[in-house]
């Protein structure tokens, strides 16, 4: 029977191979608190966004919640996760529309990581003037200290790194 970990590499490389996005917390890759990794892949109108965070990141805590105060942080954090349009906005050139939000929300341990997050799927009008992403993380999860961003667009790739201060992306590919 082979090893979890070995079946998990092999999925990931089949999805890759069919051009399927896996998501971030399937992957076990689950940041360190404070911080949280964004992909963003555009292609053609299509724009999928996976959002992957500690859980204590999200809602101040891992487990399942054992105070009222707690279940109250979890169901507004999941709440704002599932807002898609307003943690991430498209330049709005672009006019794109979130069509579809999976949500993540349980801040228990999983391969001894307790991870949350979201992927998100977004469809632009006007594709070809996707320059830049605004993001409305840091006012919905205040523990928030840094955002990677990777992102493929018909460009080409780059990553950048935002704060509160600094949170927009623009879309330039890395030479």
């Amino acid at each position: 029977m082979p090893h979890p970990t070995h079946t998990i590499a092999r999925l990931r490389r089949l999805a890759c191979a069919l051009g399927l996005s896996t998501p971030l917390l399937a992957a076990g890759a689950v940041p360190p608190v404070g911080t949280a990794e964004l992909r963003i892949r555009a292609e053609g109108a299509a724009v999928q966004v996976e959002l992957s965070a500690a859980a204590e990141t999200l809602v101040g805590f891992t487990g399942t919640p054992g105070t009222a105060a707690q279940q109250q942080d979890l169901k507004v954090a999941e709440e704002n996760l599932k807002h898609g349009e307003a943690l991430v906005r498209f330049n709005p050139q672009a006019s794109c529309l979130l069509e579809e939000a999976k949500v993540d929300a349980d801040p228990r341990e999983r391969d001894g990581e307790a991870g949350m997050g979201a992927n998100y799927r977004f469809n632009c009008v006007f594709p070809k003037m996707l320059n830049s992403a605004a993001l409305g993380l840091f006012i919905g999860f205040p523990a928030l200290q840094r955002v990677h961003v990777h992102y493929t667009t018909a460009k080409g790739q780059g990553a950048a790194v935002l704060t509160l201060g600094n949170p927009v992306v623009t879309f330039v590919p890395l030479q």
